[in-house]
């Protein structure tokens, strides 16, 4: 008897210690798969946001790519001036004291978190580098032909969005018959930024990650002409130097690893040109 006892127990034991066994590793599998799920979730790069990111990306933008691929309050020209009688005896002239003064202060603001949080940010510096951006994406633009995609350093530097658009216009281009296109910048007279705007990943953490845009002018003096498959020009002048205006979007990360300024857009701004170098002047100041 004690010993059939004996044996029961001992099954009881092998089969209790088996259950425990078998609990034990449905655990650490299961602990196993919980941060390889966490850690292939689509991220900035591979790179987790952090903790007040990610708490905010219901509210604000995706942090699982490296552009916000919006336009935060596209730039539409200087403000129009009310008369003075529409100031005196409508709400325009108040109207236009309080967006000017907002504008400012988040042209100020956005300025000040690229000093605070971009290393190295001087305007100055910016302005030099958005020059050799603007020369080095039209150039690949207008080289671009149907047998070649845009260059490794035109995809670094425009957003995913920005390159859509550029490989559009090359097909428009080739539907319209163009072959080839001739294009050179004699000089960029005017860089100016007109306006700087923030883009948060969550709109109450303004210390978090996000974006910073500045929406640059650019005039400048340059050379066109367009040829189809025969060599026949069919737009455009090779020796008439046109006067160009151009406003382009530059973004950049804020806490973001590996960011770098990118284009962001092209803005259409019709008669932009009477006011806008005192508009610019104010918001760099």
């Amino acid at each position: 008897m004690s010993t059939t006892r004996a044996r029961l127990f001992e099954r009881a034991a092998s089969a209790l210690s088996t259950r425990r066994s078998t609990h034990v590793n449905v655990t650490r599998d299961v602990i196993h798969v919980i941060p390889t799920r966490a850690y292939a979730r689509p991220t900035l790069k591979g790179v987790n946001p952090t903790p007040s990111a990610a708490s905010g990306a219901r509210s604000g933008i995706r942090l699982n790519r490296t552009s916000s691929n919006v336009i935060a309050e596209p730039y539409a020209g200087p403000l129009r001036r009310p008369t003075i009688v529409q100031a005196l005896t409508t709400s325009l002239g108040w109207r236009y004291v309080v967006d000017s003064a907002l504008g400012k202060a988040k042209d100020a603001y956005a300025l000040s978190k690229c000093t605070k949080e971009i290393k190295g940010f001087t305007l100055d510096g910016f302005k030099a580098e958005a020059k050799q951006l603007y020369r080095m994406i039209n150039a690949t633009s207008a080289s671009t032909s149907g047998t070649r995609a845009l260059s490794h350093e035109t995809r670094h530097a425009t957003t995913d969005k920005m390159q859509s658009d550029l490989k559009r216009e090359r097909k428009a281009r080739e539907l319209g018959g163009w072959g080839a296109i001739d294009w050179s910048l004699e000089d960029i007279e005017e860089c100016q930024v007109v306006r700087g705007r923030l883009i948060m990943a969550n709109p109450n953490d303004t210390s978090g990650a996000g974006f910073v845009q500045l929406t640059t002018r650019f005039r400048s003096r340059q050379r066109f002409a367009a040829y189809d498959g025969k060599g026949r020009l069919v737009s455009g002048d090779p020796d008439e130097v046109l006067d160009v205006e151009d406003f382009w979007v530059f973004e950049h990360g804020l806490k973001i690893p590996n960011s770098r300024w990118r284009l962001a857009g092209r803005l259409h701004v019709p008669n932009s040109s009477s006011g806008s170098a005192a508009q610019a002047t104010q918001s760099e100041k």
